[in-house]
């Protein structure tokens, strides 16, 4: 799942290895790829959160809807991954190179390793950028779409109506809790929600905690007994939550892509606020 500098050094210009540059920041959508084409890891491909890794929003899916699935394949297989690749994905420290993990292994991709540390940790350990275009054998992605990893609003309906499964928040606590709001329309969590803010899975120099450390930060979760699913803002960092679960050892989590911006698009479903408070 993680793959360090010193390994992703030796193996970048490998024909059987695809790196992906997924630096994004949702406050300025044109930054990431301006930040890419002043220096990458070399031979790393560029994905843009909204260009390459979402379809454009309509009424209801949220900020940031799932891509199509042939178009994402085409383009990957563009830059010459297979399924049968390792890839490679890795950002500045936004929590969006986990949207590419998730969703690589969604279409099909048998081994996605997230850069552990990302570009701080390249450039820490003193390796050079490129400003070089890639070069790339195209390939065939023959994707194979994964038909359990993901619910959507009917399923989350019936969760918080039934209790049938965990939903984990993975926003901030002041957005679960309804207090600030800074991207959607409407503030709070969907009720029942538990909160585990995505960045809490990683160190302050953006290298993730340790199997046994996630397993301590999630041990509430441990033995509920009960599926899990994770939901952020828009489907995007509640893949790094969900990545750190798999690094703690609990698997079959399933990612709610539409999150509180398409829950919140529909007018009579409830919203909780603090600590559970119902609002409406």
């Amino acid at each position: 799942m993680l793959v360090s500098v010193a390994e992703l050094a030796a193996h970048a210009a490998d024909p059987n290895w695809t790196v992906f540059d997924c630096r994004f920041r949702l406050t300025d959508p044109n930054w990431g790829k301006a930040a890419y084409d002043e220096g990458h890891i070399p031979h790393a491909h560029h994905l843009d959160l909204e260009r390459d890794l979402s379809d454009p929003p309509q009424a209801h899916g949220g900020r940031h809807p799932l891509p199509d699935t042939n178009r994402l394949a085409k383009r990957v297989g563009e830059c010459g991954a297979r399924p049968d690749s390792v890839i490679v994905v890795y950002d500045g420290g936004e929590g969006m190179a986990a949207r590419a993990w998730w969703l690589l292994r969604h279409i099909g991709a048998r081994d996605v390793r997230m850069l552990d540390g990302g570009l701080a940790a390249w450039t820490k350990a003193g390796l050079a950028l490129s400003t070089d275009p890639p070069a790339a054998v195209p390939a065939v992605f023959e994707p194979r779409v994964a038909m359990d990893d993901m619910v959507n609003v009917n399923d989350v309906r019936e969760i918080v109506q039934s209790g049938s499964a965990l939903l984990v928040d993975a926003r901030q606590p002041a957005r679960y809790r309804g207090e600030i709001e800074p991207m959607d329309k409407v503030a709070g969590h969907i009720p029942g929600a538990v909160n585990h803010p995505w960045e809490e899975g990683i160190h302050p120099d953006g290298t993730w905690l340790s199997p046994s450390e996630q397993r301590t930060r999630f041990r509430d979760l441990a033995d509920v007994g009960d599926p899990i699913v994770v939901y952020c803002g828009s489907g995007v960092t509640a893949c790094s939550t969900l990545f750190a679960l798999e690094l703690a050892g609990i698997r079959g989590v399933r990612l709610y892509p539409g999150s509180w911006s398409d829950w919140i698009s529909y007018a009579e479903n409830p919203i909780a606020v603090g600590d559970g408070e119902v609002k409406r």
